[in-house]
């Protein structure tokens, strides 16, 4: 074998990881998104604030520095 062909393979090997690194991270991402905007129109949207814990994959709806109504969204 040549070394360009050993060089080649490894570049694509490299290449699919990358490429699959990178579609879960954006659809990690848009579920993140798509979560906190549940929180904020469809569960808080009558408080002042929300917090959603993406973590917990809990909403937290506030008023003032009081937390008052909290959802479980997992």
């Amino acid at each position: 074998m040549n070394g360009w062909k050993v060089t080649a393979i490894i570049f694509i090997i490299l290449f699919i990881v990358e490429t699959m690194f990178v579609y879960w991270a954006w659809t990690l991402g848009t579920d993140m998104i798509e979560q906190e905007n549940t929180c904020s129109k469809n569960i808080c949207s009558n408080y002042e604030s929300f917090i959603y814990d993406e973590y917990g994959e809990t909403c937290y709806c506030y008023v003032g520095d009081e937390l008052v109504y909290q959802e479980f969204l997992g």
